[in-house]
């Protein structure tokens, strides 16, 4: 339940970023570490306003809308956070769990892929 109140509060907060100009259209889920670390998410976001940052810069600006806009109790359910320029990029991650290198424990393994949150 935790993480569907997270995902309903995330999505209202990109929602409302969107007028000063953060332009964030899907977000996703995966459990961090790939399920090392119980209820302990990276956060993946597509947000195309910010393509023209660097990796570091996308990252920060996203972290500091969740330190301004969480709970502590929300932030802390956040142990990463992840963010491509579209939807389509955020995808390709998804089968990684967000993460860029590959893992290779999940070789033959049937898992679960992270739910992708539209945010309208």
């Amino acid at each position: 339940m935790a993480t569907k109140d997270l995902v309903e509060t995330l999505k209202k907060v990109f929602r409302d970023k969107k007028r000063d100009g953060l332009v964030v259209d899907t977000i996703g889920l995966a459990s961090a570490y790939h399920g090392l670390v119980k209820d302990r998410y990276t956060l993946a976001v597509s947000a195309p306003s910010l393509s023209g940052k660097t990796k570091l810069e996308k990252i920060q600006a996203i972290t500091s809308l969740l330190f301004s806009d969480l709970t502590l109790d929300q932030r802390q359910l956040i142990d990463r956070v992840r963010v491509y320029d579209s939807v389509e990029e955020l995808d390709n991650y998804r089968f990684n769990d967000f993460e860029e290198y590959p893992y290779d424990g999940y070789n033959g393994i049937q898992r679960r892929l992270p739910e992708l949150y539209p945010v309208n």
